[in-house]
């Protein structure tokens, strides 16, 4: 092979190369999973090793109208069941302990391994979202997204948690999707992830709570 040959192949295949970094570059949106009918692997509370919860509360409203969306807050990231595990139980130990509340606050915690962790479910009021914890499903995604979005897998299992719960008659068809910082004063789910949040064709700019409670449950 002559030289020029040899040059040719190696500026194409750099540019090629570059090309698909590129590709993965590009911003997901929500249309990026319409076509995914994937059900969503949910890893139960037994599994990840939950401590009982002190009390419970069915919800209030089901289907419900709302899905408040969260994240962890803290730069703390997982990539695989164990370590995901881990993390959720420490969300679970310090509302627990340290905030008073009957178990962690989120109906389901989700990871970038791509799986969603069970927190109170679809069937009990979780204490994530003062005025809407009787009348949504609260989804957290573990680690701080002021800076940057959560992966593609954590995404992916956003929406199809999403629409699981619609097709299972838990979330009601025309839900609307709000941010955490929609319903009181706070940072979550931070500035990239609530800007990726604003783009999802059923977020609402105005949310009306069904009361304001003032009491942690």
């Amino acid at each position: 092979m002559g030289s020029r040959s040899f040059i040719v192949i190696v500026v194409y295949t750099a540019i090629l190369f570059v090309s698909l970094e590129n590709v993965h570059a590009l911003p997901l949106s929500w249309a990026s999973f319409d076509n995914d009918t994937d059900i969503p692997c949910i890893v139960s509370r037994q599994d990840w090793g939950a401590r009982p919860p002190l009390e419970r509360v069915p919800m209030e409203v089901t289907p419900t109208p709302y899905v408040v969306i969260h994240h962890g807050g803290i730069a703390k990231y997982c990539y695989d069941e164990k370590a995901c595990a881990a993390i959720v139980r420490s969300y679970q130990n310090y509302h627990l302990d340290d905030r008073g509340w009957f178990d962690i606050g989120y109906n389901f915690v989700v990871g970038e391994d791509g799986k969603a962790y069970e927190g109170r479910g679809w069937d009990f009021v979780g204490a994530h979202a003062p005025g809407y914890n009787t009348q949504s499903i609260g989804i957290c995604v573990i680690g701080d997204f002021s800076d940057f979005l959560p992966n593609g897998e954590a995404l992916k299992t956003v929406h199809a948690l999403i629409n699981y719960g619609v097709s299972l008659g838990k979330i009601r068809g025309d839900y609307h999707l709000i941010g955490h910082r929609q319903v009181r004063s706070t940072l979550c789910p931070g500035n990239e992830f609530y800007n990726y949040v604003k783009t999802h064709p059923r977020w609402t700019p105005d949310p009306v709570p069904r009361y304001q409670s003032t009491s942690s449950i």
